[in-house]
């Protein structure tokens, strides 16, 4: 069954739904929704309305509240992901994986060795891109949040933004010359986590020492060589693992 996300002002104090723009979209002409169908709608974290559609269009959909569940399907652990930009269409990728698996925050970053580079104008447009197939990814995993995915920023700066975020998130990076595993390294699942994931060719010798002394622990993720897009995916869904998140 769908989800869609809404705002608390679509869902109206007697329980009539109303959906449009892109989500009205791509209930008719993705979907196929029609009148009498049932959708899941979610307008505030923890609880979910079933919803039997009364009118279809592609710029409107009409529905009214069936029932409600209280329910929470967002990860406990709050992973915010520091990904260094993949080349082509890999930062979609990385959105789309991270967010069906429950991340908080995406932010991409600029590294010494990426290799994608973007001019002014470039980067809003990759931002709402990015954001929108988070939104979707979200909706299709049934979440409740979409993750937020932020602008294209250099590697320290995204390092000491998400630093001042919630309770001060603890910091970790993979690299492959850390000693330690994704695994089995000490860490609390009850505090955020910024979690920094290089370029194909690494993180620098001179960022890895900035990390570090701004609090990181290095961690590898095995013995093999992981491409960027899938490090990130292996490296969020070891953690909500390691939190519960992944137990029925």
């Amino acid at each position: 069954m769908p989800t869609i996300l809404v705002a608390p002002r679509q869902v109206s104090p007697d329980g009539v739904v109303e959906i449009v723009g892109e989500d009205a979209h791509h209930l008719t002409r993705s979907l196929r929704m029609h009148p009498g169908d049932t959708i899941t709608v979610v307008c505030s974290p923890g609880k979910e309305h079933l919803v039997r559609l009364d009118a279809v269009s592609s710029a409107t959909v009409l529905g009214r509240v069936v029932s409600s569940l209280v329910i929470g399907r967002e990860a406990a652990a709050r992973v915010h992901l520091l990904q260094a930009i993949p080349k082509g269409h890999g930062m979609g990728e990385v959105c789309e994986r991270v967010a069906e698996l429950g991340v908080a925050s995406v932010w991409p970053v600029l590294t010494e060795r990426t290799v994608p580079r973007f001019d002014g104008g470039q980067v809003p447009l990759r931002q709402v891109r990015w954001q929108r197939i988070a939104r979707e990814a979200a909706q299709l995993a049934g979440r409740h949040v979409a993750p937020a995915v932020n602008s294209v920023m250099p590697l320290e700066e995204a390092v000491e933004s998400t630093l001042r975020l919630e309770d001060s998130p603890q910091l970790v990076a993979c690299a492959s010359s850390a000693t330690a595993g994704i695994a089995s390294f000490p860490w609390d699942p009850g505090r955020p986590t910024a979690l920094v994931i290089g370029p194909e060719g690494g993180l620098t010798p001179g960022e890895l020492e900035y990390l570090e002394a701004r609090g990181a622990r290095t961690v590898s993720l095995g013995r093999r060589n992981l491409r960027t897009i899938l490090a990130a995916t292996v490296a969020v869904a070891v953690l909500l693992s390691r939190a519960g998140d992944l137990e029925v």
